[in-house]
């Protein structure tokens, strides 16, 4: 008998465990799948708007069926537990089916929100906005109505915040919606309406304009007041966090020594440098997808780079690509980690050019695998990176502001001029710091660091020039510790061993 007990106890134990694990698979089987949002009002709210039997069907058969096959879709491709707004900022990374139905359900599911039984008077910060930007609110309604009426066939229109954080009217086809990265001058999405048949033919037919002139008397422009103004303040936000951390936390930055050693590395390997510079401009772009703009696409003129980081305008982080000393700071950050892994550092110093590059190479890897957690505000390392990328870039500027001064004192005020910004054409691609006219004729020039110079056969080396590669600009200007300024002429500039290397006659002004 007690035999039987047991086998009945130990048969009863694998039963619930059993169970157990089916409940538990159950459960994380639904946590994973999206959820249906409930509609906020009774289905003949919005009579003025829409009928009961269009509301009834457009949310129980359309919307709930678009949740139900993304469901269904996100299952089948073993994707994992998503939220619908990552999906749809992703989306160009799923195929067809999950495009339209994640378009479904997240359109509709801010939809209802942005629909109310109670005829409101739009107010607020956007209303301020909308009359700012569209000199009245009647002119906003009327762009919107023109825009909505233009749609052929299924979509949406739309009043997004761009990037800029200017508003603007958008038609997006079938279920796209603003947010998606396949849409090309999206935005943020404040408001919406649905231009499918299925949202208005059982009420009107044929009749679509009558349907899009009604939408304004159920707007909830409390909802949509929310959206902007929670948009905007995330944005000041993350402009003040960056700001505060560039002003409050003190860089950890590499020894002297060993930023040297780095600098002569970036300068006498150029595939090395070409090499981090590639995967850093891909890596900038992963990480600051929302910040990320390609050429011209910030405004006319601008070049492709992350913009609005640090609360506007063209971020310094652009400059990390050849920056050798935020290089350093980055590599002594990975060595501590790969030293807590047990694995190799990385370690560039004292090898040939091969090595050199394989050891750049398996440094981007670490890189790009922890670089969610490096490109963070909350980041230790990316506050260094920040602080050590103004520090030079202020540097920079001071040097150009000083070598400038020096200049109008020789050839006039009027004859020499600073050219470009951070990131800008003439800088990136031209090299072009300033403009010196000489005779009636411009002489462009590039200006750059030096700590000494070196003289040997007739030729005048120069020692610590930072970023050593050929430019194509008239003049190369030096400026050591704002005292000293070296003009040379730069039609027989030679590089050797990573250093920037004269003919002694091309050097034409020495400035005190």
């Amino acid at each position: 008998m007690k035999v039987i007990e047991e086998r009945i106890k130990v048969i009863t134990e694998k039963l619930e465990t059993i169970d157990k694990e089916k409940n538990k698979e159950l459960f994380l089987t639904e946590m994973k799948k999206i959820g249906i949002e409930k509609l906020p009002y009774a289905y003949s709210a919005l009579k003025q708007f829409i009928d009961e039997e269009t509301m009834s069907y457009h949310y129980n058969k359309h919307y709930k069926g678009y949740v139900e096959k993304l469901n269904v879709a996100l299952e089948k491709g073993n994707y994992g537990d998503l939220e619908l707004e990552q999906i749809i900022k992703s989306i160009g990374q799923y195929n067809k089916t999950i495009r339209n139905n994640a378009g479904g359900a997240f359109n509709h599911a801010l939809f209802w929100k942005m629909l109310t039984p109670k005829t409101q008077k739009p107010n607020g910060r956007v209303f301020n906005k909308i009359v700012k930007q569209f000199e009245s609110f009647n002119e906003f309604k009327v762009k919107f109505e023109e825009v909505a009426k233009q749609r052929f066939g299924s979509g949406w229109v739309w009043l997004v915040l761009t990037k800029q954080n200017r508003l603007k009217i958008v038609s997006t086809p079938n279920q796209d919606n603003p947010l998606m990265n396949v849409v090309k001058n999206g935005g943020y999405p404040l408001l919406g309406l649905d231009l499918w048949e299925h949202a208005y033919y059982l009420k009107y037919r044929n009749k679509r304009d009558e349907y899009i002139t009604n939408f304004w008397k159920c707007v909830n422009w409390e909802f949509v007041d929310k959206l902007y103004s929670m948009k905007v303040k995330t944005k000041l936000t993350e402009g003040t966090q960056i700001k505060v951390v560039l002003t409050e936390q003190k860089s950890e930055r590499c020894s002297r020594e060993l930023t040297e050693k780095i600098r002569q590395i970036f300068n006498s390997n150029p595939e090395v440098k070409n090499t981090y510079k590639n995967a850093i401009n891909r890596i900038l772009k992963d990480v600051f997808p929302n910040n990320f703009y390609g050429k011209d696409k910030y405004g006319p003129g601008e070049m492709s780079g992350v913009y609005d980081l640090e609360g506007q305008g063209r971020s310094v982080i652009n400059k990390l690509n050849t920056n050798y000393s935020t290089f350093c700071v980055l590599m002594q950050d990975v060595n501590r980690v790969l030293v807590k892994l047990n694995k190799p550092e990385i370690d560039l110093i004292g090898r040939n050019n091969f090595d050199q590059v394989s050891e750049t190479k398996r440094f981007i890897k670490v890189i790009d695998y922890y670089k969610s957690r490096i490109f963070s505000v909350e980041s230790s390392t990316f506050q260094n990176l920040m602080s050590v990328l103004n520090q030079t870039n202020t540097w920079g500027e001071q040097r150009e502001d000083y070598v400038v001064t020096k200049l109008k004192t020789i050839f006039g005020k009027d004859n020499v001029t600073k050219i470009g910004k951070l990131g800008s054409k003439e800088d990136m691609i031209g090299g072009i710091d300033c403009e010196i006219k000489v005779d009636g004729e411009i002489k462009t020039s590039q200006v750059k660091p030096f700590t000494g110079v070196k003289q040997s056969n007739n030729e005048i080396i120069i020692l610590g020039s930072g970023n050593v590669k050929n430019y194509k600009t008239d003049w190369l200007i030096f400026a050591k510790n704002n005292k000293e300024v070296l003009v040379f002429d730069n039609k027989n500039t030679k590089i050797v061993g990573g250093m920037f290397v004269f003919p002694e006659n091309d050097l034409i002004y020495t400035i005190d």
